[in-house]
């Protein structure tokens, strides 16, 4: 259990389910943050953010915690599927695999793809992590798309923004590519956009190849959306993942990456 912990109103499903993981946790003997952080594949701060009602945890993120507790995972099965109802997120996908598991990666193409990171905005309750490393900036992408595609993609950019602007502890973290002019005056309109957001950060890192990189975007260390742009057409394609490993990995990639990019200065308007 964090030495800090606060208040939580169990009138509210966030803060009530984070109650009842605390109830557990101090049934078990309150087990090492450390060990709960192995056990679910996430940081201290993750499990932290857990238990003191700041996010609200994925299945596998807490079937993890309740099996390093000794709870029932039938009762906590329930206990999160009710949960994630109240909380208004999109029903639970069962996958078809043993129970607990997470699902293979989902592929996704297109205007599905935008759809599926909407949504997982919608669903976030922490942090979201994206790169944008590639030799176009978006509206370049969206002239290659159909108008319905083009507008699910710029609901995701929008929400994006509105999502970090809600109250409670979220952060954006966006590292953007400028290997050429185009994509450095995009970056400072869009540096100049998001100015008045402030957890909404932008670092810029270098990117000498002539090829765009895999870009990914992390949605409370939970999920990984990877995406792949391909041919004179610029198709693109994507996978959603959520296997905890995986998940893993992605964050400590994204966390190099930020750690060798540098801050985007924006300068100072002129009236």
């Amino acid at each position: 259990m964090p030495s800090r912990s606060r208040s939580l109103n169990p009138d509210l499903p966030l803060e009530r389910f984070a109650l009842e993981l605390r109830d557990l946790h101090r049934q078990a003997g309150r087990p090492k943050q450390r060990q709960l952080a192995n056990a679910m594949h996430c940081s201290h701060a993750t499990v932290s953010a857990i238990l003191n009602g700041h996010r609200f945890p994925s299945w596998e993120q807490t079937e993890a915690l309740v099996l390093t507790c000794g709870g029932d995972i039938r009762t906590w099965k329930h206990r999160w599927a009710a949960t994630d109802r109240a909380l208004g997120a999109e029903p639970a996908i069962e996958h078809p695999v043993s129970a607990g598991m997470p699902g293979p990666p989902r592929h996704l193409s297109g205007r599905e793809f935008y759809r599926v990171m909407l949504a997982e905005v919608n669903r976030a309750r922490f942090r979201i992590m994206t790169t944008f490393i590639r030799h176009r900036p978006p509206e370049y992408f969206l002239g290659f798309t159909d108008g319905e595609t083009a507008q699910v993609a710029s609901a995701y950019f929008e929400n994006v923004l509105r999502w970090s602007a809600l109250p409670g502890p979220r952060s954006v973290r966006r590292i953007i590519c400028t290997p050429n002019t185009e994509m450095q005056e995009w970056a400072q309109r869009f540096a100049q956009e998001t100015a008045t957001y402030p957890r909404h950060e932008i670092r810029v890192v270098d990117w000498p190849l002539g090829i765009d990189a895999v870009n990914m975007a992390i949605f409370d260390d939970s999920v990984v959306l990877l995406a792949f742009t391909s041919g004179a057409a610029q198709q693109l394609d994507g996978f959603r993942i959520d296997e905890p490993e995986f998940v893993r990995c992605s964050v400590g990639h994204f966390e190099q990456l930020w750690s060798i990019s540098r801050k985007f200065a924006v300068p100072p308007q002129h009236t």
